[in-house]
């Protein structure tokens, strides 16, 4: 007895569940959950087991095999996504360390000096040309009194030259006009003697 209304029941639960269960098979709201909990819930019970028919089964298995599909092309749409963001950070980290190096560089110009192929930071150079041009200034100065020094010098020495020139000058002709005297009086003399001597 027992053996026939068991199918019996079936059959009944089979008309009563033809209705419901593709109606939530069909449900394109429902997720995944939601159509195993009803699938579950609309399932008969034979001992531990439920009884599942195969249309539901199949429908539920197209169902989950579309989600997957679906999940699978967002899954590798998002990885072309996270590529294309993954080249563009690269790209732009790339320009950033280009902008980067030309700032720093930019930076580096405007605190550095080259002179004759050597690199001075600016302030360094200008407290460097200040001190040459102060200690050629020094030199320079020291060279202009020492010039005027020796200019002084070599005046009071031709003053002192013409000095003792003027003076030789003054002796040698003191010098000839006296033996130019005595050169007459010697002369003189002579000719007294002569004279004395005619006599």
């Amino acid at each position: 007895m027992v053996r026939l209304l068991f199918p019996i029941c079936l059959l009944l639960s089979t008309f009563s569940f033809a209705q419901s269960v593709p109606a939530a098979a069909d449900d394109k709201s429902a997720s995944l959950q939601e159509r195993y909990t009803s699938m579950k819930a609309k399932a008969e019970t034979y001992q531990d087991y439920k009884v599942i028919k195969e249309y539901v089964l199949d429908g539920t298995w197209k169902i989950i095999m579309d989600s997957v599909k679906e999940k699978k092309l967002a899954i590798a749409q998002n990885q072309q996504t996270i590529a294309q963001l993954k080249a563009d950070l690269q790209a732009n980290q790339l320009t950033l360390s280009n902008e980067r190096a030309a700032a720093a560089t930019v930076v580096h110009d405007s605190t550095h000096i080259s002179v004759l192929g050597i690199g001075f930071k600016k302030n360094v150079f200008l407290i460097l040309v200040t001190v040459i041009f102060a200690c050629l200034l020094l030199a320079g100065s020291a060279m202009a009194a020492r010039m005027k020094l020796l200019q002084t010098t070599t005046n009071e020495k031709i003053v002192i030259a013409d000095l003792v020139t003027k003076e030789f000058e003054d002796y040698k002709h003191k010098a000839l006009d006296k033996q130019t005297k005595l050169a007459r009086e010697l002369q003189t003399e002579k000719n007294k003697l002569e004279e004395l001597k005619v006599r």
